[in-house]
């Protein structure tokens, strides 16, 4: 199962959007950020002491974090903004925390934490560029992802870009 999350903030990017939502399929989940009210994380630990697994938050992100654990691949769509992914993914990637263990071990000769699920699915990122989009910016979302993937002890399998007024319908096809 795909997990879809579509980090857009605005209608820049509504063709993109609207064909998106239009391919999606049955084997997909997709959560459109925008839409959705998910707080930002408290940093509680929470969800690694009190309920493991689980954020004591009650939002939107419940649903997100209920299918994680059977996703094969998150695909996580999101514009540069000020040289860095969108507040909404940014939110999203910081409630991440109760997929992992608050224990630490050695993983590929660093401190890693320990994996909660057996399995954890791997990421594809889209990033989608506008004329303001640098080459150091794309270089940095990917060293984050790599660096964030190697925690989860999972994989980067792809980073896509579009740009803005692109044809964008191979990526389409591909999700």
């Amino acid at each position: 199962m795909n997990l879809i999350i579509n980090g857009i903030t605005d209608s820049s990017f509504s063709a993109f959007e609207s064909k998106l939502e239009q391919v999606t399929h049955t084997d997909s989940k997709y959560f459109k950020l925008r839409d959705m009210t998910i707080n930002y994380c408290q940093g509680c630990w929470d969800c690694w002491v009190k309920t493991p697994g689980k954020c004591l938050l009650k939002d939107d992100y419940e649903q997100i974090l209920s299918v994680i654990p059977s996703a094969d691949l998150v695909t996580v769509i999101t514009p540069i903004i000020a040289g860095y992914e969108s507040s909404l993914v940014k939110t999203f990637s910081d409630r991440m925390i109760p997929i992992a263990h608050p224990y630490i071990q050695m993983y590929k000769g660093e401190q890693h934490h320990k994996q909660r699920y057996e399995k954890n699915p791997d990421y594809k990122l889209i990033i989608l560029e506008d004329e303001w989009t640098t080459e150091a910016d794309i270089i940095l979302m990917k060293e984050l992802y790599e660096r964030m993937m190697l925690n989860f002890k999972a994989e980067l399998v792809e980073v896509v870009t579009i740009k803005k007024g692109a044809d964008f319908s191979h990526v389409i096809n591909g999700i």
